[in-house]
């Protein structure tokens, strides 16, 4: 299991080197798994309703179940494409998620990879968010599965940080 390193106690070079670690981590997969070379490839942010398949392109979670696990999204990865969530930043003044659960697969053979308790992130009023000891990366074709605990009902902007590697010009806007 991994944990979270609340970004107020990270100065900025600490963050740019977790960033580095993360892009370098993915690509590698990336490269590994689809024989291309990283100049044939392009990393991007994560866009949720592109990628994840989320109601709109910013962050917000569906209705919450009050003190139960919810699911954030569920989303099939497209052929060389490749994510890592790296961290989360809470949008809300008085955030209602206190921990994130990744998952790979759908229904039965849903397998957990990580949980991840977020309430150390509020003891810090002007900064909620951080990074992750471990990233998540999900390959190729694989089920993006992610659910949120919550101890009230509503919704919540909770923003995953996050990579896209993919083959250069997937993506056009």
């Amino acid at each position: 299991m991994s944990y979270i390193i609340p970004a107020a106690e990270l100065d900025i070079a600490d963050i740019a080197a977790i960033k580095q670690q993360v892009i370098d981590a993915l690509f590698s997969v990336a490269m590994k798994m689809t024989g291309l070379t990283r100049e044939q490839l392009v990393i991007r942010n994560l866009l949720p309703k592109t990628d994840l398949g989320l109601t709109n392109e910013y962050w917000e979670t569906p209705t919450l179940t009050a003190n139960d696990w919810t699911n954030y999204f569920t989303r099939q990865l497209d052929e060389q494409q490749f994510v890592v969530f790296y961290g989360v930043a809470n949008l809300s003044p008085d955030p209602k998620v206190t921990a994130i659960r990744f998952k790979v697969g759908s229904g039965a053979g849903t397998k957990t990879l990580d949980v991840i308790q977020l309430e150390e992130l509020y003891t810090n009023t002007e900064r909620t968010d951080g990074f992750f000891k471990r990233p998540i990366i999900y390959k190729e074709r694989q089920y993006v599965n992610v659910d949120v605990y919550s101890k009230a009902a509503g919704t919540e902007p909770l923003m995953l940080r996050g990579f896209v590697v993919e083959p250069a010009g997937k993506v056009t806007f």
